[in-house]
C-alpha cells in the first residue's frame, strides 16, 4: 500500500517552496497589469511631461517656425499679465459663489428627501435630472434664458412691469447669471452624495442621543455634522475642482465678457492656445492651473484624511 500525500510530508519529505511560489505569482501579476498600467501612465504622464517642454518654449503656430527655447520666460510673464490675474481672480469667485450655494442648497435639499413623506422618491429622480444635461446644452439653453432681448427671464419679468435686466452683458449680473446657471445643474449631484451619506448614518447613534437628552439642534451640530464631514469634504472637493476646470457655461453665455468679468483662467487658457495659437505660453498657463488643482485638491485631502470622524 502506497503512503498517502500526508505520509510523504509527515516522513520528512521536502514542502513546496511556497516562498518561491508567492514570488512566481507576483510576477505573473505584473505581467498581466503591464500594459494596461503602461497605457495609463502614457495617457497621464506623457501630457503632463510633453505641456511642460512646450511651456519652456517660444510656439507660435501663426508662425511658420520651430519651437525655441524660452526657459522660464513664459511663467515670468505669467506672472506681470494682468489678464492672467484677472482670470485667477474670476475663477476664485466663481468657485466660492457656486460651490457654496450648491453646498447650501444640496445640503437642505438632502434633508427634505431624506423624510418619509408620500412622492419624495419620485421627485427625488425628477430633481437629478438637470445633472444629467450636457454643460454645452445647459449654457446654451441659459444663454436664451437669460438673452435681454428675446430671454423668456426678460420676457416675465417686463409682463410684470419691469425694464429688460442685461443679465449677460453686465459684469456682476453676468457673473451671477453663470454661477446660477452652475447652481441648477450641479445641486441634484450634491444633494444625492449628501442624500446617500444621510441614508447610510446609524440610527442608534441619533437614539444615544435622544437618550442622552440633547435637543434637535444639538444632534444636527454635535451628531450628524461630524458624521457627514468626510462626505462633505469629498463634495468639496469633487465640486472645487470640476468648478475651476468649467468652460462650457463661459463659452456658451457670455465669452470671457464683458470687459473680462466672466473670464476664468480655463477660457483665457482656451483663447490663448486655441484661437491667438500661442502654445508655449497656453502650456505655462496650464501647467500653473495644474499645479491649482493639485494644491486645492490636496489640502481637502489632508483634511479629509487628518482628523478622524468620532459620533
Amino acid at each position: 500500500m502506497e503512503p498517502s500525500r500526508t505520509d510523504y510530508f509527515s516522513l520528512g519529505e521536502p514542502k513546496p517552496d511556497s516562498m518561491k511560489l508567492a514570488v512566481e505569482r507576483r510576477r505573473a501579476t505584473w505581467l498581466l497589469i503591464a500594459p494596461a498600467f503602461a497605457v495609463l501612465l502614457g495617457l497621464n504622464l506623457f501630457p503632463i511631461v510633453y505641456a511642460l517642454y512646450i511651456s519652456c518654449h517660444y510656439w507660435m503656430l501663426a508662425r511658420p517656425q520651430p519651437p525655441r527655447f524660452a526657459g522660464l520666460s513664459n511663467y515670468q510673464e505669467l506672472f506681470f499679465d494682468a489678464r492672467f490675474r484677472n482670470s485667477v481672480l474670476v475663477s476664485l469667485k466663481f468657485i466660492v459663489l457656486a460651490v457654496g450655494i450648491e453646498m447650501l442648497l444640496g445640503f437642505g435639499l438632502a434633508f427634505v428627501f431624506n423624510t418619509r413623506l408620500p412622492g419624495m422618491a419620485t421627485l427625488r429622480k425628477l430633481t437629478l435630472l438637470p445633472s444629467l444635461v450636457m454643460p454645452l446644452v445647459v449654457g446654451l439653453v441659459w444663454f436664451y434664458m437669460f438673452n435681454e432681448n428675446f430671454g423668456i427671464v426678460n420676457w416675465f419679468w417686463v409682463m410684470l412691469g419691469g425694464t429688460r435686466v442685461p443679465f449677460l452683458t453686465q459684469g456682476a449680473l453676468a457673473l451671477l447669471s453663470i454661477v446660477a446657471t452652475d447652481v441648477w445643474q450641479w445641486t441634484p449631484f450634491v444633494m444625492l452624495v449628501f442624500f446617500a451619506a444621510l441614508q447610510a448614518l446609524p440610527e442608534y447613534v441619533y437614539e444615544a442621543a435622544r437618550i442622552d437628552g440633547l435637543s434637535g439642534s444639538q444632534i444636527f451640530f454635535r451628531v450628524t455634522l461630524p458624521l457627514l464631514r468626510p462626505a462633505i469634504l469629498i463634495v468639496l472637493i469633487i465640486r472645487a475642482v470640476d468648478a475651476l476646470r468649467s468652460l462650457e457655461l463661459v463659452f456658451m453665455m457670455t465669452k470671457g465678457g464683458p470687459a473680462g468679468d466672466t473670464e476664468v483662467l480655463p477660457w483665457y487658457l482656451y483663447t490663448t492656445g486655441f484661437m491667438s495659437l500661442d502654445l508655449g505660453y497656453a502650456a505655462a498657463m496650464a501647467v500653473l492651473m495644474l499645479a491649482l488643482v493639485t494644491i486645492l485638491s490636496q489640502l481637502f485631502v489632508r483634511q479629509l484624511e487628518s482628523r478622524e470622524v468620532t459620533p
